[in-house]
């Protein structure tokens, strides 16, 4: 018996009262009202930790396969009935957090933009927005005065009890996603804005799962000395930057300055020279011998 906690079109977070193992499949059955039978889907374990809001319990991450319909039809019916506040994750690409706030205004209201990216926003204000509401988001870049100014959608609000800025809202980019990901690219090399740790750690935890999936399918790959694994984890890896240009800014960034640490080219002479490569041994959390990624590198993508 679990408990969900959160539901989307891709995923669930449940709570439980026995560990799981990540990258283990399982069936989630649930019962909802109005429903003749309970509603089936497949499911695959992608991170698991104890809950920290319940001494003794679990809580976990699935990644679902089910038809977006048969999805949006249950997360209607339970809006319907009160069962769920709607939070949209337009997140398509990953969040960067901005610090110090970067000033910015909203229509004619001044807001402060606490993270950022490629298609959305949150930002604090001392006033309330409603959700639904369309306005303009401007803010100046550290090197461009002129700045950026994009349509932007109030998806979600909210107020936190104990802060400063009491609102904070949840904005959807609806254009310049190039121009907002290059304004993301400035902000890390001005070291105002840095990736969401937390994000990626569950990115990398979906990345690894599904290395260990494919694994067997990959066995021929070691004749090479890689290991199947760690070849789709890397590959995995490569293509993740390739389709966020915004990341693959902070991580290059990263990988340029550690071509000039001594320290760097002397753990890792085999990619020393190689900014794509160690923009992924960084991504890894330098998880993988240097020598296994400079050999990955070398061999021609699946």
């Amino acid at each position: 018996m679990v408990s969900v906690c959160d539901i989307s079109l891709k995923g669930a977070r449940i709570r439980h009262s026995k560990p799981m193992e990540m990258g283990n499949k399982a069936v989630l059955r649930m019962v909802i009202d109005g429903r003749p039978s309970p509603l089936t889907l497949e499911a695959l374990v992608v991170w698991t930790q104890t809950d920290p809001s319940d001494e003794g319990k679990y809580a976990s991450g699935l990644r679902t396969n089910a038809a977006p319909e048969i999805i949006k039809t249950m997360l209607r019916t339970l809006e319907a009935a009160g069962r769920t506040t709607r939070i949209e994750e337009l997140r398509g690409s990953d969040r960067f957090f901005i610090d110090p706030l970067l000033d910015a205004r909203w229509n004619d209201e001044r807001v402060w933009v606490e993270d950022l990216s490629a298609r959305g926003a949150r930002i604090g204000s001392a006033v309330p927005f409603n959700s639904g509401v369309s306005g303009l988001l401007r803010f100046a870049l550290p090197t461009d005065k002129a700045g950026l100014e994009v349509k932007t959608e109030v998806v979600w609000s909210g107020m936190k009890s104990i802060d400063p800025l009491k609102h904070r809202a949840g904005l959807a980019v609806s254009e310049k996603v190039e121009q907002v990901r290059l304004a993301i690219g400035r902000l890390c090399e001005s070291g105002r804005a840095t990736l969401d740790t937390r994000s990626l750690g569950l990115k990398l935890k979906i990345i690894r799962a599904r290395a260990r999936q494919l694994a067997p399918s990959y066995r021929d790959i070691e004749s090479s000395g890689v290991p199947a694994e760690q070849y789709i984890l890397i590959q995995c890896v490569r293509e993740e930057l390739r389709l966020n240009p915004e990341e693959a800014i902070h991580w290059y960034h990263r990988a340029r300055l550690l071509i000039k640490d001594p320290t760097t080219r002397k753990s890792a002479p085999a990619i020393a020279d190689h900014p794509d490569a160690l923009a992924v041994w960084e991504y890894l959390d330098r998880s993988i011998d240097p020598s296994i990624i400079g050999r990955t590198f070398q061999l021609p993508q699946s």
